[in-house]
């Protein structure tokens, strides 16, 4: 017995060792890559995050054919393939933002002034709704997938100097990407993508697409992102820029959506607003980020032809549209919304302070609630207080406010766009929970980090830095426009 211990104890001793030795050789070669591909490492994480949610969607074997019915079990199972999937792409992330870590920490780059407010906002944020509810809540819990968007954050704001247009670009290649392949999951996995027999607001249209998304009200916002993203900064290609307002209209679309659709109403004409006042002071910039007013005129008139025929539709198939809607059990319910909203304040009374911990709404949660169907809140606001009682919603309500006020002060380098991204998210607010932090792969996770790193330098880019400068040189003369 005392040999099998001693073999045991060996056994896990030098598999520590070598464990180490692995995590090791996999810091020096992140660290290395980011040597020679500094600029584009950190911009990766979007993308790649993007291609693992995708990948789960597909790999968890969902039906969500009859999701108004199932609902809570249409998600599917995770799969020892998914979960390896997942963990090496967790994995992945970490590498990339040690690598950027030590890169900052052996460097001398000059970094902007400008994000410290931001930065410490999103601290207050995250402090107040991931670590003290979790510790002082109802049912305290510690959950290292927490941590992980935290670090990413972290990461993004001590690299605020490398600018923000590598992030934009990996983005906006990304969502194009994710729609394109929602679109072709539509014949390709359709008990994966397409929802059945859903009674929603298009004439004659009794499907509502999930892709490769989460949930519709999840893929709906990212086709929005998508085209905003195409207008202020375009394909250098016009195909790929058909291709994206395609592919984005009609997951956008299909998706019905009812917020993004909202949201798309609210942010494509502030994104034209901030154009007009603001296009003369980028003319100094390369051409493809000037957008001419003509080119611009295209996807919006498009997008109001498109607007005003499926209305013109809806008035000639459906007999009294409003009276139909005023009597939709789902409608005036906000599809069950108002019962989660019921449940989100009865709990947080249980403990007003630090409410309930980020544990709610789990499968443990929604068994003993009776609503398989609640992932979350389906309100911002109501989602912090429920999860983090009054210090959480004080957390959402500082950093909301200084998020605010820094898309506004970015609104004219980035002409419009950062204040039309502000609108995308915070309309979600009233509906949905778009600053969720429990998991990195979420759609909501990847808008909230394209706007935190637009607006962390308040959308300026540094000046171009010689060739033969790198991470580990000094930049004492690097300059902001």
């Amino acid at each position: 017995m005392v040999d099998n211990q001693l073999s045991t104890m060996l056994l896990y001793f030098f598999g520590a060792i070598v464990m180490c030795g692995i995590g090791m050789l996999a810091v020096g070669f992140f660290v290395d890559i980011n040597r020679h591909f500094n600029k584009w490492l950190l911009a990766l994480i979007s993308p790649v995050v993007l291609a693992a949610t995708a990948a789960s969607s597909v790999l968890s074997d969902r039906n969500i054919t009859n999701a108004e019915f199932e609902i809570g079990t249409a998600s599917g199972e995770e799969s020892a393939i998914l979960v390896w999937l997942l963990r090496l792409v967790t994995a992945l992330v970490l590498g990339i933002c040690i690598a950027r870590l030590i890169s900052t920490s052996q460097s001398h780059e000059s970094r902007p002034r400008q994000g410290g407010a931001l930065f410490a906002a999103f601290l207050f944020f995250y402090v107040t709704n991931a670590v003290l509810n979790n510790i002082f809540g109802i049912k305290p819990v510690f959950d290292q997938r927490l941590i992980y968007p935290a670090l990413v954050f972290l990461v993004v704001y001590l690299s605020r100097g490398k600018g923000f247009t590598p992030m934009i670009d990996a983005t906006k290649w990304g969502l194009l990407l994710f729609c394109i392949a929602s679109v072709a999951a539509i014949p390709l996995f359709p008990q994966a993508a397409v929802q059945q027999n859903y009674a929603g607001v298009l004439p004659s249209i009794h499907i509502r697409l999930w892709g490769l998304g989460s949930n519709p009200n999840s893929i709906g916002p990212l086709a929005l992102v998508l085209l905003l993203l195409q207008i202020y900064r375009p394909f250098s290609s016009r195909l790929l820029q058909l291709a994206g307002y395609v592919v984005g209209l009609i997951v956008l679309v299909l998706s019905q959506s009812k917020t993004a659709w909202f949201a798309a109403i609210i942010a494509i004409p502030t994104l034209w607003w901030g154009h007009l006042l603001y296009a003369a002071e980028t003319r100094g910039r390369p051409r493809h980020s000037a957008y001419t007013l003509r080119s611009f005129s295209r996807p919006i008139l498009a997008c109001l032809l498109g607007l005003a025929a499926v209305t013109a539709l809806a008035y000639i198939f459906i007999l009294d549209p409003f009276a139909k809607l005023a009597n939709d059990e789902q409608v005036t319910s906000l599809t069950g919304r108002t019962d989660i909203w019921a449940l989100a304040i009865d709990t947080w009374k249980q403990n007003p302070l630090f409410g309930y911990g980020t544990s709610m709404w789990d499968v443990e949660f929604r068994r003993l609630s009776g609503m398989n169907y609640a992932y979350h809140a389906h309100n911002q606001f109501l989602q912090s207080l429920s999860v983090a009682g009054l210090l959480g919603l004080l957390g959402l309500l500082v950093y909301t406010f200084v998020l605010f006020r820094q898309a506004f002060a970015s609104n004219t380098a980035t002409r419009g766009f950062s204040l039309a991204l502000f609108w995308v998210i915070f309309i979600r607010y009233f509906t949905e929970a778009p600053l969720n932090m429990s998991s990195i792969f979420s759609g909501e996770f990847v808008t909230h980090l394209l706007l935190f790193s637009l607006v962390l330098t308040r959308g300026r880019e540094p000046a171009a830095i010689p060739h033969a400068q790198h991470d580990y040189e000094p930049l004492q003369n690097l300059q902001w426009r």
